[in-house]
């Protein structure tokens, strides 16, 4: 009767863990599913920014051909009416403002859910010895080409200094020609401004040096590692 009883409990439990295992690999391509989502709207951001901080510098290198380009677009799709250019040039700055507030943002996103997912994926390579689930993790890491390293560089360095660099740029040339520091358009630019300036610096900090030395005050060990799980999160969409 006993033997009947331990034979009934080893298969409750046998049958308990394949559905926790069950369970947690749904969780993991969920997961996945939903980072491919995100790595798609980062795409659509990223492509966003740059067209805006293209057309401000074509507008700070050549005012003439910007203006010329506005006034081409607006009589072609709304008429031959007066536009305050100073206004379409506001317009234009927030919509820089909030493209680059989403695309630091999602990336943020990115690098949280990659790190669940390596998580997940040390957990069913536990269940699953002597197999090993590392798609995203290891594997990646460890095959890693130098043209990803590259890209990852660009994402995470030249990407928002030439953002910070155009904002900088942008507020210096309009103060050199603005006349009443009240103007309004002057102003709110300023505004707008500063804002994309300090996020620039604040994801560029939080990205290259708090949280990278918080994780290694942690745990020395993890520190490494996670970093580079890190560099390979910015380029995945590359992989994916």
């Amino acid at each position: 009767m006993a033997a009947i009883l331990k034979t009934k409990n080893t298969k409750t439990m046998t049958t308990m863990e394949e559905k926790k295992l069950e369970i947690l690999y749904d969780h993991y391509k969920d997961t996945f599913e939903n980072i491919k989502t995100y790595l798609q709207k980062r795409n659509i951001y990223t492509l966003s920014t740059i067209v805006l901080v293209i057309f401000l510098s074509i507008e700070l290198a050549s005012p003439t051909i910007s203006t010329d380009v506005s006034s081409e677009l607006i009589k072609k799709n709304i008429g031959d009416i007066k536009i305050d250019y100073g206004m379409i040039s506001s317009v234009i700055l927030f919509a820089l403002m909030w493209s680059v507030l989403l695309y630091y943002q999602i990336n943020f996103l990115i690098e949280k859910m990659y790190v669940y997912l390596h998580k997940i994926e040390g957990d069913l390579s536990k269940q699953l010895i002597p197999y090993e689930i590392g798609r995203e993790g290891k594997n990646y890491l460890n095959n890693y080409p130098i043209l990803s390293s590259v890209a990852h560089r660009i994402y995470t360095w030249l990407f928002p200094i030439s953002i910070l660099i155009v904002a900088i740029t942008k507020w210096i040339t309009e103060k050199a020609k603005v006349v009443d520091w009240r103007n309004g358009h002057f102003l709110f630019d300023t505004l707008i401004l500063f804002i994309i300036v300090l996020i620039s610096l604040l994801y560029l900090s939080n990205r290259h040096f708090n949280d990278f030395h918080n994780k290694e005050e942690e745990d020395p060990e993890v520190g490494g590692e996670d970093n580079a799980e890190n560099k390979g999160v910015e380029n995945n969409e590359e992989e994916v």
